[in-house]
């Protein structure tokens, strides 16, 4: 903890390096039905603040604001079975009103449902992670599902990862829009909305009535977006949704995303960011659609939290007196994989401070706790390769315990999230790792040009320190029309 005199006004500041973090796994199977079940962990990677009540639930026990992914390895144990899963919070006993999210299960597949949240968190609150299932053959049966995979690491049927972003007194400057009407598209790009009256959020202003947010203040912003990709009730549709932020009416590079939707099948998709705003700036998420019955949808749920159609949270990285370490990578290429491991290229900085890369070596110059995730366009090269694609992390040159995820290709392209929460040294070096078990085609990491969209990029990562100041005299502007 460091002090420092802010240059506009005579108060000090405090620097807090040492936040609460947690980064927990499961390597059991999770299967259940449609009453609700409690998601437990037996592995703990790493823990600061926290207390362990049960293998379910963790208690805070450093007052804050946090910034939680939940990534559930989504399946059947047989791999035969067929259905949807449903994953949403309950905090303190109670359900979260519209925490719910749903995930398709196809014969044969797997998928990562990333679920994250922004949450305010006083000192003793309970959160669990449950889940349903809603099998269309009552003899087969789904959940999470864990995997020993071959020289790489586990593939854990949970991944929780939480970091803390600043005490409760100082609250991080961020904003929640939700949105809880259906959002359908077309071949014309349109800018998301979101419930005007559902948003939280304290130094950024909500979005107008035009999807837009206006930053007040300059700064360094962490963005990302979840969504229900599906199609409207009753359609079963197919198509591709094409989606992406955009600053000031133009996409920012190297940050969109496609996801595709089959026989109507609803799943949930991710788009993240950093972003380096200008006071003034305008932050929008842009989406269309190869067919109009497919898009963003919301949909209600019986005896568990409404679905909604989609979350944006927005977050500040640090202030101008206390600018942390970020970065924001990308490549360019196309990545084909094979059974054997092989290192994630990122060929692009779209933007960096004290994070350095080399091909797709990324050193941390400073020491601290890092929120870093990858996220990989996963597809084939000519659209219908059929097979899986794991992701992971590896540390020092070592291969990270329990950060595996897979992804099942069948004709079709999303994106696959690999997370967590490290406690970096200065010079550590972090590298993501793939493999493809291929039954058709090439499979990987797939890079595009969709006609008139932004490049769709095939691996996009993201990385922050955490670190916070507090002084007698902290300022916040809050939210206003």
């Amino acid at each position: 903890m460091d002090k420092l005199k802010s240059k506009d006004k005579d108060d000090d500041y405090e620097i807090i390096d040492d936040v609460a973090y947690l980064q927990a796994a499961s390597s059991k199977n999770q299967l259940t039905e449609s009453k609700p079940k409690a998601i437990t962990y037996n592995k703990v990677e790493g823990l600061n603040g926290y207390s362990t009540v049960k293998n379910n639930t963790f208690l805070y026990e450093t007052p804050g604001y946090y910034f939680t992914v939940y990534g559930a390895q989504v399946g059947s144990a047989s791999g035969n079975g067929k259905g949807e899963i449903h994953m949403w919070t309950r905090e303190n006993g109670a359900d979260v009103p519209m925490s719910n999210s749903v995930q398709a299960v196809e014969r044969g597949s797997l998928s990562v449902l990333i679920y994250n949240s922004l949450i305010k968190a006083p000192v003793g609150r309970e959160v669990t992670v449950l889940i349903s299932a809603y099998p269309s053959n009552k003899c087969s049966s789904l959940g999470l599902v864990a995997q020993d995979v071959r020289h790489e690491p586990l593939v854990p049927s949970i991944i929780r990862s939480e970091i803390q972003l600043s005490d409760i007194d100082h609250p991080v400057h961020n904003l929640v829009l939700p949105s809880s009407k259906t959002q359908l598209g077309s071949s014309n790009s349109k800018a998301i909305t979101y419930d005007q009256d559902q948003f939280t959020g304290i130094g950024i202003p909500t979005a107008r009535s035009d999807g837009s947010v206006k930053f007040n203040e300059s700064g360094i912003y962490f963005v990302i977006f979840s969504a229900q990709g599906g199609s409207a009730a009753g359609t079963r549709a197919s198509g591709e949704i094409y989606l992406g932020p955009q600053l000031n009416g133009k996409d920012i590079p190297n940050s969109n995303i496609i996801h595709s939707v089959r026989s109507g099948s609803d799943r949930v998709l991710i788009c993240q960011s950093i972003v380096k705003a200008k006071a003034n700036d305008k932050l929008q998420i842009a989406f269309s659609t190869t067919n109009e019955d497919i898009g963003l949808i919301a949909a209600a749920s019986k005896n568990e939290p409404f679905v909604l159609s989609l979350i944006l949270t927005v977050f500040e990285l640090g202030t101008k007196n206390n600018p942390v370490p970020y970065a924001q990578l990308s490549s360019s290429n196309s990545q084909w994989g094979c059974i054997t491991p092989r290192k994630v290229e990122l060929n692009t900085n779209d933007g960096s401070h004290l994070i350095k890369y080399d091909d797709g070596t990324i050193e941390f110059e400073e020491a601290g706790t890092y929120f870093v995730m990858g996220a990989g366009q996963v597809g084939s090269s000519d659209g219908k390769g059929k097979g899986d694609v794991h992701l992971w992390m590896r540390l020092n040159g070592k291969d990270m315990k329990d950060s595996n995820t897979i992804q099942t290709v069948d004709c079709d392209t999303t994106v696959l999230v690999c997370q967590a929460v490290i406690k970096m040294e200065a010079g550590d070096k972090l590298e993501l790792m793939y493999s493809a078990d291929v039954a058709e085609g090439k499979l990987g990491f797939v890079t595009s040009q969709p006609e008139s969209n932004e490049k769709v990029p095939s691996m996009v990562f993201s990385a922050f320190k955490s670190s916070y100041t507090k002084s007698s005299k902290h300022y916040n502007k809050y939210n206003e029309d």
